[in-house]
């Protein structure tokens, strides 16, 4: 029987173009990729540097249809590989003659992995242009999530623009149904940047999953009606301690109505957003005071 390589065994043993990922990206790519080394898989990697990772992708999918590297440095196109599945794509991702071309390799892919500016605007860009790409059951990944709390790259923890916050946002979407306020998934993003053209609705209701780890998001998609709570099951006929609820199964959660609770809400939600803003700034401006202060000796 065939010893299976880990990816960070494989990782270990590369020799070639350079590739750089964090140990608990490693990891965690093993657990999700585990399943599908024998598949013909696609992959999309926004964000290729050096070029190793695609080199890495072919040998843990030796079975894979098309690996696509996408790279704005021009220089990336320096690289060169033996394998005639990789294919190199030079430019912005969210360009729209970047997309076309994109179109023309592969419009379905079972993975795609966002590694690119690590710029908020450009992550919920690339996710409301590709996720439409990726298959029913397919993964979507974002990397290096550490860069949306730093302004360099339009982030800040207290910044409600930036792609963490609107990766939470997706969380709420996934429970859509049990809001209880008569608004729509869209009008909760509508704060952010969602380029025009795309199918907000319909492309939201495909969203079966969301995790989290340190600087990553991983997103999976499933068909709408596997999305949804369901119908509750309940069995057995002997209720000893909650009466009256073997009466239940075969319904829907009731969806009770949430709007005059959501004034008094958003006022708690601001004071509390304004005193976490304020107590930020007492303690920079500590720090400023201390730096201030004459060093002894």
């Amino acid at each position: 029987m065939k010893t299976r390589h880990s990816l960070m065994d494989i990782y270990a043993e590369h020799e070639g173009y350079v590739s750089d990922k964090w140990d608990i990206y490693l990891n965690t790519y093993d657990r999700l990729f585990k399943n599908l080394e024998t598949s013909a898989v696609s992959l999309l990697e926004i964000g290729i540097q050096n070029g190793g990772s695609l080199e890495i992708w072919s040998k843990l999918f030796p079975h894979s249809k098309i690996i696509v590297g996408c790279d704005i440095n021009p220089d990336c196109a320096q690289l060169k590989y033996d394998s005639e599945k990789i294919k190199l794509l030079i430019g912005d991702i969210n360009d729209s003659n970047i997309q076309r071309q994109l179109d023309a390799l592969s419009n379905e892919f079972d993975i795609i992995i966002d590694d690119g500016s690590h710029t908020s605007s450009d992550i919920i860009t690339s996710f409301f242009l590709l996720f439409p790409k990726l298959n029913i059951g397919g993964i979507y990944i974002i990397e290096d999530l550490h860069c949306s709390y730093w302004q360099s790259f339009e982030g800040g923890l207290l910044n409600k623009s930036s792609s963490m916050n609107f990766l939470k946002s997706l969380t709420d979407i996934i429970n859509h149904e049990h809001w209880g306020v008569p608004i729509n998934k869209s009008q909760l993003l509508a704060e952010f940047n969602i380029p025009v053209d795309v199918e907000t609705e319909s492309l939201l209701s495909e969203i079966h999953s969301i995790e989290f780890v340190n600087s990553m998001c991983i997103i999976t998609k499933n068909q709408p009606q596997n999305n949804v709570l369901g119908v509750r099951h309940v069995v057995g006929s002997q209720e000893l301690v909650a009466k009256n609820k073997f009466a239940n199964g075969g319904f829907l959660v009731p969806e009770p109505q949430q709007s005059h609770v959501q004034a008094s809400s958003n006022i708690e939600s601001e004071k509390d957003k304004k005193i976490a803003t304020l107590t930020l700034e007492i303690s920079e401006l500590k720090r400023l005071l201390n730096e201030a202060q004459p060093k002894n000796g």
